[in-house]
């Protein structure tokens, strides 16, 4: 399970989980750390971190940090684009990506889009940009294709792609791993219902034709699906409880 945090702020770094054990040290933006679980102490919540190979501590402020997620492509395609400032010092995406184009500047223009629906529909926008501030390459993620996703920003998705950060629409359809037993839940009742109610339909004397019988199949289904996921959902904030007050 992927356990990291991404810094977009600069934040203090503690010994201990109390107000007073600050270090000195801060973690800054684009830092990227591993961290073990949160705990509650004194009506502030604690992010249990490992920094220089001992146990830390951060405060739990999403305004300033963000929880990286493993996730895996839904959309039949989208496209992922990079780029490396020429200047000295890192600078951020909005900073050389503008949605407007300016007769007055030296622009050239990359689409960033998403394919979805078997390939029947797109969505896309059209970004410029300066060529003289930086170099832009593009690729196409396809479906099934595994990304981390490492912040967002307005309308676009920061993702990490081997070492290089990259950025997608924010509407792409994907799925987080954590969740991938709720694919293989879903196979296994669907098919299970759509057998139990064939042989009970066959076995009471009723045709049916498949259109038909999908319809409790998928009724049956979701609401299934849905109470397991309500289920798993009490448990981890339960759980999670638990283990900020130890």
């Amino acid at each position: 399970m992927l356990k990291k945090i991404k810094i977009n702020q600069t934040i203090p770094v503690y010994s201990d989980h109390k107000e007073n054990s600050e270090t000195g040290v801060c973690l800054y933006n684009g830092n990227i750390i591993d961290f073990n679980r949160v705990k509650h102490r004194n009506g502030i919540d604690w992010i249990e971190i490992f920094f220089h190979n001992k146990k830390a501590y951060i405060k739990k402020d999403f305004s300033k940090i963000y929880i990286l997620k493993r996730a895996k492509l839904l959309d039949d395609a989208c496209t992922v684009i990079f780029y490396q400032s020429k200047k000295n010092g890192d600078h951020d995406f909005h900073e050389m990506f503008t949605i407007h184009r300016f007769d007055d500047r030296n622009q050239e223009a990359v689409v960033i889009k998403r394919i979805f629906a078997e390939s029947e529909k797109e969505q896309s926008v059209t970004l410029y940009y300066d060529p003289e501030e930086a170099d832009v390459s593009k690729r196409i993620f396809a479906k099934g294709e595994e990304m981390i996703i490492t912040g967002k920003k307005g309308l676009f998705l920061e993702v990490l792609y081997g070492r290089k950060l990259g950025y997608v629409l924010s509407d792409v359809s994907y799925y987080e791993l954590r969740n991938r037993w709720m694919f293989i839940v879903a196979i296994i009742i669907t098919s299970g219902v759509f057998g139990g109610s064939l042989y009970a339909m066959i076995e009471s004397g009723w045709y049916v034709r498949g259109a038909l019988l999908a319809i409790p199949v998928v009724v049956i289904s979701v609401i299934i699906i849905t109470v397991l996921k309500l289920i798993l959902s009490a448990n981890t904030v339960v759980f999670n409880h638990i283990r900020k007050r130890f």
